[in-house]
């Protein structure tokens, strides 16, 4: 009965002592990053050709370089669309440009001594302090909004600038997609910072608003710097010589938490940061809009190239 006894308390003992022991012990915590279950990243995209092929560009890089299950949503919609599937965790990461954070779900205004990196840290800091997510690297290009018109009829009206062209517009007829009218940083305030009076204005989608163009329908467009449509038709990008438009360098933006539990994530998304420029870019564009490549094709083709991936 005592040897009972005696191992009943010898067990108790122990068992108290492991139950108690101090911080010097190992942790079984694993560090962010470490030992955790692989997860189901879902990459989520705008619906114009520029965010198709960063969607892909994005996904592959991350299907080739991490063991995370990949797959992607591209179109789903506006910036708000992404921030609301991204706090709803129907996607887990999305690229956005600076500007349009900055300016468009920040309500900030851009002041004269603003720079690229000002609004981009700007932006990654409001984003972390309101909605918890964070921008990663910005990639070195920006995709500006611009005014655009055939070549021959800016220099028969002899514009260059956004300047050159106020005293035209009340002949000229403008064409836009219907979120650039709603936009903050978009025509009402370019309106008022130039003093734009177009004759009329149409609403469009970016895809057939080239067309539009070069048949006349409209006079100006509202389209992208990045645009690979502008070099193959011969198209004029006008100065927007008052700075009216802020810097818009896409980067990728997730969850603040999500990166701490899979840091490898941004480190691989951070890979692309100095691999495209606008000339680049905009040579990918014409891939998928001009020669009517897949922008899965374009991103795998650009990566290999760029000795991302295999």
């Amino acid at each position: 009965m005592k040897k009972i006894v005696l191992a009943v308390l010898i067990f108790a003992g122990t068992l108290l002592s492991a139950c108690g022991s101090s911080g010097n012990q190992p942790s079984n915590e694993a560090a962010p990053g470490e030992n955790v279950q692989p997860a189901r990243i879902t990459v989520g995209g705008k619906p114009f050709t520029e965010q198709l092929i960063l969607v892909q560009l994005m996904a592959q890089l991350l299907d080739a370089k991490t063991g995370h299950t990949i797959s992607t949503a591209e179109g789903l919609g506006s910036s708000n669309v992404l921030m609301q599937a991204l706090k709803d965790d129907d996607i887990q990461v999305y690229a956005d440009y600076t500007g349009t954070g900055y300016i468009n779900i920040l309500k900030n205004e851009l002041k004269p001594d603003d720079t690229p990196e000002t609004v981009y840290e700007k932006a990654k800091q409001g984003y972390e302090e309101q909605f918890g997510f964070t921008w990663l690297n910005p990639i070195k290009y920006s995709n500006t909004f611009t005014l655009i018109m055939k070549r021959e009829k800016a220099d028969a009206l002899g514009v260059k600038t956004f300047s050159d062209l106020v005293r035209h517009a009340p002949n000229l007829v403008l064409g836009s997609d219907a979120q650039f009218f709603e936009r903050g940083d978009g025509y009402k305030g370019m309106a008022e910072k130039y003093g734009f009076e177009f004759k009329g204005r149409k609403e469009m989608d970016i895809g057939i608003a080239y067309q539009a163009l070069t048949e006349g329908q409209i006079d100006v467009l509202v389209g992208y710097s990045t645009d690979g449509r502008i070099p193959a038709l011969e198209l004029q990008i006008l100065e927007d010589d008052k700075g009216y438009f802020p810097p818009y360098y896409p980067a990728p933006i997730l969850k603040m938490e999500f990166l701490k539990k899979y840091p490898e994530v941004g480190e691989t998304l951070n890979l692309l940061a100095d691999k495209l420029d606008e000339t680049t870019m905009a040579e990918l564009n014409a891939k998928v809009d001009v020669k009517k490549e897949e922008p899965k094709d374009v991103a795998a083709n650009f990566l290999k190239q760029a000795g991302l991936i295999e």
